[in-house]
């Protein structure tokens, strides 16, 4: 399981990026697991990056949690990158 050690983000009006890391409890001595988040202009309206070049998989436990939090942030300020609620429908 992971947790989140850090989450930053950017925007301006229409963009954003940034970077999630998490830390694994299990491996405290391990790297922060680290994903690069950039603005995308069709749905999710988000790509996401792994560092590890080995861990570009969408089913990597880093990618998944990334993936669940910018769905989650996008949600809730739309407004923030120029879309609406609309274009984050409740699964």
């Amino acid at each position: 399981m992971l947790q989140l050690l850090s989450l930053t983000l950017a925007y301006d009006d229409t963009r954003f990026f940034g970077s999630v890391m998490f830390t694994d409890p299990d491996r405290p001595d391990d790297k922060p697991a680290t994903v690069l988040i950039d603005h995308a202009d069709e749905p999710p309206w988000f790509r996401l990056t792994n560092v590890a070049p080995d861990s570009q998989a969408p089913t990597v436990a880093a990618m998944v949690e990334a993936d669940r939090i910018m769905r989650f942030i996008l949600r809730y300020t739309p407004d923030r990158i120029g879309r609406t609620p609309a274009d984050f429908p409740q699964l």
